[in-house]
């Protein structure tokens, strides 16, 4: 028999309960949350639900292997994430975290994860057939 290999390249799963979402949503909770740097640095984000769905159609479906990129197919800006946070929760989003005081915070480290950006496609699962059923940072947020 054959065997196939292939790479899981996993995009922030977003779920309340944990990762950066759980830090972040008791931020936003309490009115705190705002735009990071810029708000132009893109963030490549996957809805846990089709996270699992996807596992499981690549595992059904032997033609896909390689690297693939578990990301939704439409990733979101730093502000559009914001946004669509507060809309969800309901809550302002008027407190910025400027650029300096990233790099006063968090460094070096931070300054790559919250200033960088990361604008990751799904090529290989949409050509596969996948569907999402979560495409948009506010569908995805929503599921969280």
């Amino acid at each position: 028999t054959e065997n196939r290999l292939v790479n899981l390249r996993l995009a922030p799963i977003l779920s309340k309960f944990g990762g950066a979402l759980g830090k972040l949503y008791p931020i936003f909770f309490l009115g705190g949350g705002g735009v990071v740097g810029s708000g132009n640095q893109y963030f490549s984000y996957i809805s846990a639900r089709d996270a699992a769905r996807s596992i499981v159609h690549i595992i059904e479906h032997d033609d896909v292997e390689g690297p693939v990129n578990l990301v939704a197919p439409t990733p979101a800006t730093n502000r559009e994430f914001t946004k669509a946070l507060g809309k969800i929760l309901s809550r302002p989003t008027i407190v910025p975290l400027p650029a300096f005081a990233v790099k006063l915070m968090f460094g070096e480290m931070g300054e790559e994860m919250l200033l960088g950006g990361v604008k990751a496609t799904p090529k290989k699962l949409k050509e596969s057939g996948f569907e999402f059923q979560h495409g948009t940072i506010e569908g995805a947020l929503e599921s969280a």
